[in-house]
Order: structure tokens, then C-alpha cells, then sequence
């Protein structure tokens, strides 16, 4: 992008002149007329430097440095003053100026000083955006997907085993998931990387309309049709073509997708000629493709074609863990985006973010993130920035869940009257999930089931269905 370099004196004349000497350097001016003006071109834009002088009346150019360097440290500033002495110079590099320059401007001498400033500030924003990616790495972040849950890292590795392959890749999964992020890395550490990768949504595009979009038309195809069309299989000829939500499509369009995955050659619409592309396949679905074969709304054979390399992503909730991993990532993003001092959540917003269920997984979770940033005034996104549905999980007024109720027990009562006392409570919290209590409780689900299938009094007892009171003696 073309550095923008903003321009802060009181003087109209000094402001036109300097416009027209940058403006022949190739840089983008923007021009203010007091340290105000100058914090609100701040607020809009990414400036690499600032320009201003030094004696100005309301806001100084000494207080202004302050004011871009607490607002977009990145962003460089050069000072210009008519009354120059060796202390002031020193004082506002303290301050971070990158320069002092006296009145009159010399040409030459400004335009050196401003470029090497856009300079350092362009290494400045570079080794930020290293150091991002370096955290990521770190924090296990692969190709913009991010997590180290263990069914999310066996995801990761699955991914690239087939990535340096041919194979067709089928990802499964709730909507939000990542499923397009993955198919880009199967793209991006394949031998394709260099081709293009043209992802579609099936679901997004009418029906009468996919196959032409797809394998494209010749000219009077159909009404409309006024020329010939590409469609995305050549355009991603060399690469990867991503096919988003592929159990929409209709049967004639399964037919000509299966007809290519065997031949590697697709006709398009209105046309005869046959045309052979070099395009692998990376599909996707939340739906499960298995069952639509079994109700006929989907062809077998083709699906036995795409589900060559089958990987299905975790939904959020079976890698929680993750969950402030990635809320966090996604508020360095957003703070930097927005050029807001953002140093993270306050506890309230952590305890909802946690409790929450997210049911529209990573996407959710990035829209509520983003909203959070863009809403909070203070240094630390707040349980009242996020979405409505997320702050329900923090409980009334933000208040933190109450703790789990604790176990009154007799004197007298025996270990086995405990130990079934302990798994029914436990079958209240998990609603009655005996797998789930087992691994809270650290035994073995059939251990449920032995101790629940006796009274009080040792006898077996039939349990009610769905639930695990006795209603009946054997």
C-alpha cells in the first residue's frame, strides 16, 4: 500500500507546500490543521508518518508526539520548528520522535528525513507481523487454523499426510468449523501451491445456475448466455477447486462431477467439445453425505469418489480447551485491525466466553471477538461488549455459576450408599450422560450401571428407561 504521511501545521501555506513536495515522492498526503484534527485522521487511517510543528496553539507538536505514539505506535513523526536548540531536539527524540527539523525546510533534507521514517515504520509493522505469526506457530497455529486439542491436532496431521498427494479430500463438520480454512492448507503444502485455489459454495448458487458456474457455457447456452464462459473447474486449472457445501448439488450436477473425478475432462454447458483440466478436488459438507446416500439424495459412486481422504473437524465444544487459545489470537487480530490498545478479556467476559456453547463454533466465536474489540472503550473487552447470547452464559448481572452444591452425608452411611449418592449427583450435572459421569468420575461406565442396579437393601432392581431409578424388585 502506498504510504500515507499526514501533515499537521497551523499555517495554510506550510501545509499546501508540503503536499505538493510529498505528492511528487508518490506518497499519499492527508493534511490537519491542529494536533485534533490530526488524532482523528489517526482514528481512520494507518499513517506511517506524521509531519508537524513544533509551536502550534491548543495542542503542541511535542504533545501531539505523544498522542500518535500512545495511539499508533508504529506510525513515525518528524518535528519541524522554527526555534531549534540542541535540548529541545533532545527532548522529543526522548519523547520518540524519529526527527527535528528547523524552519525554513530544505527539500532535500525532508524528504530524506520522511522516507527513512515510512522505512522504519514499514520494518517496525514487519517484524510485528512476524512475531504474530511466530506466536502462532508456537501456540500450534498451522495455516490459520489454530488449536492443540488432541482430535484437533490428529485433524492437522491428516491434513498434511494427503496434502502432498492427488487424493480427493472430503472434510466433515458443523458449519463454522474451518472447513474452508483446511482445504486451503491441503492446497497450500500440496505440489499445487503455486496454482490457484477457486473455492464456490454450492449452497450460495442457484440451482439453475451451478453447472454453468461451475463448468462453464458457450455463447447461447441458454437465454442470457451472451458469450462464452470459463467456469471454476478451469480457472482452477494447475490448482485446487473448493467445493463448499457439496451436498447440495443437484443430480445432474453429481453426474458431471462424477464424470470428471473419473476422467479428468468436463463439457461445458451448450457445448460438445470435450475439455481436459488438471484440477484436484477438495470438498466439503455438514451434512452427513453417508446418510443422503441411504435417502437417495445423493450418489453413491460419487461419493465413494470424494471420500478418498475423509476428515472430519471438531466442533468447538469437543475441543474447549481451545476456546480462549483462539479468543485470544483472534483479539491481537482485531485490536490491531481497529489500532485499539486492547490487552485482553476481563474475568466476567473469560467465565462467559468459557460457559458458552458456541454453536456456530470458530465463526462465532471470531464475530463475537470482533464485536467485543470494536464495542469495548476501555483496555480489556468486557462481559457487556459481547453478544447478548454469550453474556447469558456468565449468569444474572455477570455473576460467576454458583458452585456445585455439596454432598450432605449421615454419619452412619455405609460406602456403597456414598459411592451411589456420588454417581447420581454426578448424572445431575452430566443429565444423565453415564459415559460422561464415568470419565468425571474416573470409572468405568459398566461400574455405573452395576451400583445403580441395586436398592438400598442389595437387591437387583430393573431401571426405568432413559433414567436410572428402580421401578420394579426382580
Amino acid at each position: 500500500m502506498t504510504p500515507l504521511v499526514l501533515i499537521v501545521d497551523d499555517e495554510k501555506p506550510n501545509l499546501d507546500s508540503l503536499a505538493r513536495i510529498f505528492q511528487r515522492e508518490g506518497w499519499r498526503v492527508a493534511l490537519a490543521e491542529s494536533g485534533a484534527a490530526a488524532l482523528e485522521v489517526l482514528r481512520r487511517e494507518r499513517v506511517s508518518a506524521v509531519v508537524t510543528d513544533l509551536m502550534m496553539p491548543g495542542m503542541s507538536g511535542e504533545e501531539l508526539l505523544r498522542a500518535v505514539k500512545a495511539l499508533s505506535p508504529e506510525t513515525e513523526v518528524v518535528l519541524m520548528t522554527a526555534y531549534g536548540t540542541v535540548e529541545t531536539a533532545v527532548a522529543a527524540m526522548k519523547e520518540g520522535a524519529y526527527d527535528f527539523i528547523t524552519k525554513p525546510v530544505k527539500r532535500h533534507a525532508i524528504v530524506k528525513s520522511v522516507r527513512q521514517a515510512i522505512e522504519r515504520a514499514s520494518l517496525v509493522a514487519e517484524n510485528r507481523a512476524l512475531r504474530a505469526q511466530l506466536a502462532e506457530l508456537s501456540s500450534g497455529a498451522v495455516g490459520g487454523l489454530l488449536g492443540n486439542a488432541p482430535a484437533f491436532r490428529a485433524v492437522l496431521d491428516t491434513l498434511r499426510q494427503a496434502a502432498p498427494t492427488s487424493a480427493t479430500v472430503l472434510l466433515a463438520g458443523e458449519s463454522g468449523t474451518g472447513k474452508e480454512l483446511a482445504a486451503r492448507l491441503v492446497h497450500d503444502l500440496s505440489p499445487r501451491a503455486a496454482g490457484p485455489f477457486v473455492p464456490i459454495n454450492c449452497a450460495a448458487i442457484p440451482e439453475s445456475l451451478l453447472e454453468s458456474e461451475l463448468f462453464g457455457h458457450e455463447k447461447g447456452a441458454f437465454t442470457g448466455a451472451a458469450a462464452r464462459k470459463e467456469g471454476r473447474f478451469e480457472r482452477a486449472h494447475g490448482g485446487t477447486l473448493f467445493l463448499d457445501e457439496v451436498g447440495e448439488m443437484s443430480p445432474s450436477v453429481q453426474v458431471k462431477l462424477l464424470r470428471f473425478l473419473q476422467d479428468g475432462v468436463l463439457e461445458r454447458v451448450g457445448g460438445t467439445e470435450p475439455l481436459r483440466v488438471d484440477v484436484r478436488v477438495v470438498a466439503a459438507t455438514n451434512k452427513d453425505l453417508a446418510a443422503e446416500v441411504k435417502a437417495g439424495r445423493f450418489r453413491e459412486d460419487l461419493f465413494y469418489r470424494l471420500d478418498v481422504v475423509s476428515v472430519r473437524l471438531p466442533s468447538l465444544r469437543e475441543r474447549r480447551e481451545d476456546v480462549m487459545l483462539l479468543a485470544g489470537a483472534f483479539l491481537r487480530r482485531f485490536a490491531e485491525a481497529n489500532a485499539k490498545p486492547i490487552s485482553g478479556f476481563s474475568p466476567a467476559a473469560v467465565a462467559a466466553i468459557e460457559r458458552y456453547a458456541w454453536p456456530g463454533n470458530v465463526r462465532e466465536l471470531l464475530h463475537a471477538v470482533e464485536r467485543g474489540v470494536i464495542l469495548t472503550r476501555g483496555e480489556a473487552v468486557e462481559l457487556g461488549d459481547l453478544p447478548e447470547a454469550v453474556r447469558a452464559a456468565a449468569g444474572p448481572a455477570g455473576a460467576p455459576a454458583a458452585a456445585p452444591a455439596t454432598l450432605a452425608v449421615p454419619l452412619g452411611t455405609t460406602l456403597d450408599e456414598i459411592e451411589r449418592l456420588v454417581i447420581r449427583r454426578t448424572l445431575e450435572h452430566t443429565r444423565g450422560d453415564k459415559n460422561l459421569a464415568a470419565q468425571l468420575l474416573g470409572i468405568a461406565a459398566r461400574t455405573i450401571y452395576r451400583k445403580l442396579d441395586r436398592d438400598e437393601e442389595g437387591r437387583l432392581v430393573e431401571p426405568v428407561p432413559g433414567g436410572d431409578e428402580p421401578d420394579a424388585e426382580r
